[in-house]
């Protein structure tokens, strides 16, 4: 069923990049293009195994031996590192196929479509594009419909391996949980001597189906509003933005993470917290670029918070890259960050006191006679429900500590330019700074990793080609 289905889907892809070949011979305004990533991408990364059901919705155990379980009947582990890097050596983690069409309708209006299908997402095909454009001047532009976030610097370029020096760029910086949004986005372009610029501005929501590949979280962002800024001059691009949203979290899906936090989200509101469901979420990027055809300098930083005192990861990331143009080569070094901000530290150790401080409150004692009645209903014992009640209470409050963030990562890199259209890369990359509070570490949380990683560190090597056209 499994080789049936990426057999239909390559089928479709292949069909529908014919039909638009033959489109394009009949029609001079339809414009075809393509890229691919493929390649092979493995970890020396060992994780700890899944901590047994306890019966109770909080569904945790702290010990040394285990890390946490999803739910009280599914003890679930993810992929070691971003969700999808694991142990060993894989071939479709970083596979992206797409396709992107554009139709020049006038003057002033066109249509664009781009279609990918993720390796990773057993090679389904998504829609990460499809809208209208309308320029009623050289200066102005509006976009209706499905269009990438503009919350990166290298927004538009997403999943188009040819446009950027690494693999992927940095996860500890490009693992926002959307990749698009439907809306609609309004720029406007500007020049002053040696100067050029844009302004962006966008409005809309989005949902669970723009979801990025890598991070399987169910949830909406609604009334989505932002803007962002380049500045281009000479060798330098310069970077920012702002976005703000309404993130409703989709706690009852049991095949995400949603479920760990419904289980936390149940346990904060009993306790007095604002809980997790709903937030307003502010997204603030910078970065540049200089490159002058022989060095190339990249760097960015950006910051994420959440609202009600949220115990969601409220994470600062950056990364600086150096690299030197040796002929078709280009050798480089990343190195990448994130650490959760003071106030996401703050809003978690509120939390942990806040359960602590009410544990025998009528709201408390009835969600723990809720539980308790939960767990004998499943045929355990009284005092074993007991006992369990408590581990899951202080899992809980383990779990939320490990939701901080903290890790850095050394990247080294060669890019190869077979062709002008087709290039090679190879990096090896060090993960460390982890840190958990399973397994006797230290603290600071698993980083990006989705589970606790052994030794607080790790290995990464990838290999990948790309190619477009």
């Amino acid at each position: 069923m499994y080789l049936r289905k990426k057999a239909i889907v390559r089928g479709c892809m292949a069909a529908f990049a014919l039909a638009a070949s033959l489109s394009a011979q009949a029609d001079d305004n339809l414009r075809i293009n393509g890229f691919l990533t493929a390649g092979v991408t493995g970890s020396d990364v060992k994780s700890l195994p899944p901590c047994p059901a306890t019966g109770y919705s909080g569904a945790m155990v702290p010990a040394a031996n285990c890390t946490t379980v999803t739910s009280a009947t599914k003890p679930m582990q993810y992929g070691p590192y971003y969700d999808h890097i694991q142990n060993g050596g894989d071939w479709n983690n970083d596979t992206i196929l797409g396709l992107q069409t554009d139709y020049k309708i006038d003057d002033h209006s066109s249509m664009t479509a781009q279609f990918v299908s993720y390796g990773v997402q057993d090679y389904q095909v998504v829609d990460t594009w499809a809208y209208a454009t309308w320029k009623p001047t050289n200066s102005w532009q509006f976009r209706v419909g499905r269009q990438r976030v503009p919350f990166y610097m290298l927004s538009e370029q997403l999943d188009v391996g040819m446009s950027y020096p690494w693999v992927r760029p940095p996860v500890e910086m490009y693992t926002n949980p959307v990749n698009s949004y439907d809306g609609i986005s309004a720029k406007y372009t500007w020049m002053l001597g040696d100067w050029s610029g844009d302004l962006n501005f966008i409005t809309g929501q989005a949902p669970s189906s723009s979801n990025s590949p890598y991070i399987p979280l169910g949830f909406i962002i609604k009334n989505i509003r932002g803007m962002t800024f380049n500045i281009y001059e000479g060798n330098w691009t310069f970077h920012g933005g702002a976005n703000i949203g309404n993130v409703n979290l989709n706690l009852q899906d049991d095949k995400t993470p949603g479920q760990m936090f419904n289980n936390l989200n149940q346990l904060l509101t009993a306790a007095g917290n604002g809980g997790i469901a709903d937030q307003l979420a502010s997204y603030y990027n910078l970065g540049t670029i200089y490159d002058n055809g022989s060095l190339l300098v990249m760097s960015e930083i950006s910051d994420l918070r959440y609202s009600n005192g949220s115990i969601l990861q409220d994470p600062m990331d950056g990364y600086i890259l150096i690299g030197y143009h040796i002929g078709n080569f280009l050798p480089n070094f990343t190195y990448s960050m994130t650490r959760t901000n003071s106030q996401g530290n703050s809003n978690r150790q509120t939390a942990i006191n806040q359960i602590n401080g009410n544990l025998n409150s009528a709201q408390m004692m009835a969600f723990k006679n809720q539980q308790l009645s939960a767990c004998q209903a499943g045929g355990l014992s009284q005092s074993t429900c007991i006992g369990n009640g408590i581990n899951a209470l202080n899992g809980a409050e383990q779990a939320l500590a490990n939701q901080g963030m903290q890790e850095r990562m050394y990247t080294l890199g060669l890019r190869w330019d077979m062709t002008p259209k087709m290039s090679t890369k190879l990096e090896y990359s060090y993960v460390t700074g982890l840190g958990s509070n399973y397994g006797g570490f230290g603290g600071g949380g698993w980083g990006q990793f989705s589970d606790a990683p052994l030794g607080g560190h790790a290995s990464i090597y990838s290999f990948v080609v790309n190619a477009m056209f």
